[in-house]
């Protein structure tokens, strides 16, 4: 065979990763699923008992996780969990910017603290752990990868009552583009990714009370239906691993074509 041996092109074994948001949805799932693939993983979450849970749920399957508390709008905070996690590992090759927040309102009606609040956790939390991290990889020389959680709602507009979210989602394409070009002398790839509506137990229960949102939110996603955690777990598997090696200042979209449209 003229091809090398791809069988252990998605392994993270050997891996130690950071995933923010880590205790519920999107972020549980990629926790999950790169301690799965070989990583050790610090779940890192506002929500201490949600992280400790999902830790401990990883440790009972035979592999290394820790929960650190972190409100990632709280740069000392981000600095604290990051220093935890190397202390832990030694090393962190990869990170999950995931954790984030919505506060919906028509954007004649959003305060002011709607507004900030959304920016602080979602691109500042994010910034603060992108550069945090970057700062240990290129201080010990790793060339490793940095995924940053966006959104389709940078790329199109969607329902009434985002424009703070929708704000942040954009910022945050830009920033992980300027990260990769910065960045990728030392080796270290930055790269985002863009999920449709995911269901989670909240989106759920919201399109079982509103038969019209769900209508909405199903019409305009070509493959039929909402997307999953471990939908965004496999793009955060790719992009983490050697089979993502060439690619850095992307937004992934995982979206079912709801984009295409």
């Amino acid at each position: 065979m003229k091809t090398p041996d791809l069988s252990g092109f998605f392994s993270l074994a050997g891996k130690h990763a950071i995933v923010t948001g880590g205790g519920s949805g999107i972020g549980l799932a990629v926790a999950e699923a790169y301690a799965q693939y070989g990583a050790a993983v610090a779940v890192v979450d506002v929500d201490e008992a949600a992280a400790e849970a999902v830790a401990q749920g990883i440790r009972d399957s035979g592999r290394q996780a820790i929960a650190v508390r972190c409100d990632v709008a709280d740069q000392a905070q981000v600095e604290t969990a990051v220093a935890a996690a190397v202390e832990m590992f030694g090393d962190i090759h990869v990170l999950v910017a995931n954790a984030g927040i919505g506060d919906r309102a028509p954007a004649e009606e959003m305060t002011l603290a709607q507004w900030q609040r959304v920016l602080d956790i979602n691109l500042s939390g994010a910034w603060y752990f992108d550069q945090a991290v970057g700062r240990h990889m290129i201080e010990r020389g790793i060339a490793g990868s940095i995924i940053n959680t966006s959104s389709i709602t940078s790329l199109v507009g969607i329902t009434t009552g985002n424009a703070n979210y929708a704000a942040t989602k954009g910022a945050l394409n830009a920033l992980t583009r300027t990260l990769a070009i910065e960045w990728a002398r030392y080796g270290i790839r930055v790269n985002a990714i863009a999920p449709t509506h995911v269901k989670t137990a909240l989106i759920e229960q919201k399109m079982a009370d509103d038969p019209e949102l769900a209508r909405f939110f199903l019409g305009n996603i070509p493959l039929g239906r909402l997307g999953t955690p471990e939908d965004i777990a496999g793009a955060a598997i790719y992009l983490a691993s050697e089979a993502g090696a060439l690619v850095t200042g992307h937004v992934l979209v995982v979206d079912g074509g709801h984009t295409a449209r």
